[in-house]
């Protein structure tokens, strides 16, 4: 896998939960900042399968290539989920779907780094 891909993709997920967090605190409702992050984190995403799916193919992937593929056509549901469903909660809880949704980004992409090394637990 691309590292420095993996952590933009990393901060970046960090940054829209902390931006969810800080709506969720002050009781406010998903907006378009929210979904702005949630699309560039997407895109990113997108990029990332499309470099893995590519360097599985020609033989680079991990070990446990069925593994690392789930995570990677697992993890673009995420963002597309959290938008609708806090689009679809009006409440502070909207919010705290897309801080949800950026952890989950966040610590699967440190979890598809692990597979790639081999260090599989």
């Amino acid at each position: 896998m691309t590292e420095p891909l993996a952590t933009v993709i990393i901060v970046a997920a960090l940054v829209i939960a902390g931006y969810g967090l800080l709506a969720a605190l002050r009781d406010r409702p998903m907006d378009r900042l929210h979904l702005a992050g949630l699309t560039v984190v997407e895109a990113l995403l997108l990029a990332q399968a499309v470099l893995g799916l590519v360097k599985v193919a020609g033989d680079e992937g991990p070990a446990e290539t069925a593994t690392f593929v789930g995570y990677l056509l697992g993890i673009l549901l995420i963002p597309p989920a959290g938008a609708g469903w806090g689009l679809l909660e009006r409440s502070r809880w909207g919010p705290a779907v897309i801080v949800v949704a950026g952890l989950a980004v966040a610590v699967m992409t440190v979890r598809m780094n692990q597979i790639w090394s081999g260090t599989v637990a």
